[in-house]
């Protein structure tokens, strides 16, 4: 068998909420306009194919030219079982031009998670027996995540009614608010449920320590991104000064960037996005890390579709118990995670998510809906990101 195309699908919708909701810049105000994605088709002669996704921030278009310039050369011809072979000539091409992180990090993942989900197709089997078999049919989930400007202690009431018992706060408006929000949801919900505050490298050191020493007192269960990804020194003082357990990683891209966390002792949780991580094959080896550095992993899915998600739930279910934390379950409305495909690959039921047991990565796009959102057209449809909890 031999992979004959590789399609890059970059899709878009512009968002109906105009408010900030998670960024503490008022300039990101101009650009966090919309929902993207860029998912990736990797086609065989067997007529078969797989399917997986890059994490896209912005400008999706940029990875579907990497994807199809430089990536897809190199795929042509190839058997898709060779699956970290593959990867490696992918990364190589790259670096050797300097991108090693960024967008073309993001494509690569993209690429990387579709042949998984292509290999497992071929063998008939989810991914996770391709890895070693699963140690858990179901993940532990938080719910992700109460916003700006919305009523926190409201909302956590409703999100602990619907099965939650982990759920995250942003932070980073300021020290006051971010305070109160903590004190209010403990207030309505108490200390039963376990409360996340990330603060998307908002702070500087020196805030975020003064924070963290309240969260601590709310027993918040970690701080996630208090300052940002490239202050190292920042998080060694925070992680060294503060009891509560530090988080980072969404920022991060391949495991040398991680090394350095983990080696520094910088960071007491890891989080990385597979689909911008380098994938499933870079994320196996990033937790392999892990596991020799004594640090857990709560792995980061945000703003990120259904490939992501489908990824992240097949590795989530091969990970040590002592290394394996917690799974983020997104509770706003996504065009590009389960809506857009034709089954769902997240089935959330008291605190936690099933792992999917189909074939692959356990998802298919719905065609008509890839087809209508990738249209002209597309590009006029509003989407309704509005917060609804029954």
């Amino acid at each position: 068998m031999k992979i004959t195309n590789v399609t890059a699908i970059p899709l878009s919708v512009a968002r109906k909420r105009k408010t900030a909701q998670f960024v503490p810049y008022s300039q990101e105000l101009k650009i966090l306009t919309s929902i993207q994605t860029c998912f990736v088709k990797v086609q065989t002669d067997a007529n078969l194919y797989g399917t997986g996704e890059c994490t896209v921030r912005e400008t999706p278009e940029a990875h579907a030219a990497v994807i199809e310039k430089l990536l897809k050369p190199v795929l042509l011809g190839a058997d898709p079982c060779d699956v970290e072979a593959l990867w490696t000539r992918m990364f190589n091409t790259l670096r050797t031009r300097g991108h090693n992180g960024g967008i073309f990090f993001e494509a690569l993942a993209g690429v990387d998670c579709a042949l998984w989900d292509l290999w497992g197709k071929m063998q008939g089997k989810p991914v996770y027996k391709l890895l070693g078999g699963e140690l858990r049919k179901r993940v532990k989930a938080y719910a992700s995540s109460v916003l700006f400007g919305e009523n926190a202690p409201t909302l956590a009431g409703r999100l602990v009614e619907k099965g939650h018992d982990q759920i995250k706060l942003k932070v980073g408006m300021d020290f006051r608010t971010d305070v109160m929000n903590v004190k209010g949801i403990r207030d309505a919900v108490g200390y039963d449920v376990e409360l996340i505050a990330d603060a998307n490298s908002a702070y500087g050191t020196t805030q975020a320590v003064k924070l963290g020493r309240h969260l601590e007192r709310y027993e918040v269960k970690w701080f996630e991104e208090p300052v940002a990804p490239d202050n190292i020194n920042g998080y060694i003082e925070l992680a060294r000064t503060l009891d509560i357990p530090i988080a980072a990683g969404e920022s991060h891209f391949s495991k040398y960037t991680f090394l350095e966390l983990m080696s520094k002792r910088a960071v007491d949780i890891i989080q990385p996005n597979i689909s911008r991580s380098g994938g499933i094959t870079e994320c196996r080896k990033i937790l392999s890390m892990a596991e020799a550095f004594n640090m857990q992993y709560a792995p980061h899915t945000g703003l990120s579709g259904a490939g992501c998600r489908a990824a992240t739930l097949q590795l989530a279910a091969t990970i040590p118990e002592d290394i394996f934390l917690t799974y983020e379950y997104g509770i706003f409305p996504h065009p590009f995670g389960d809506p857009i495909l034709v089954d769902p690959v997240e089935r959330f039921s008291k605190g936690f998510v099933d792992v999917p047991d189909r074939p692959g990565l356990g998802l298919e796009l719905n065609n008509e809906l890839v087809e209508k959102y990738g249209s002209p057209q597309g590009r006029e449809i509003v989407w309704d990101d509005t917060r609804i909890i029954e």
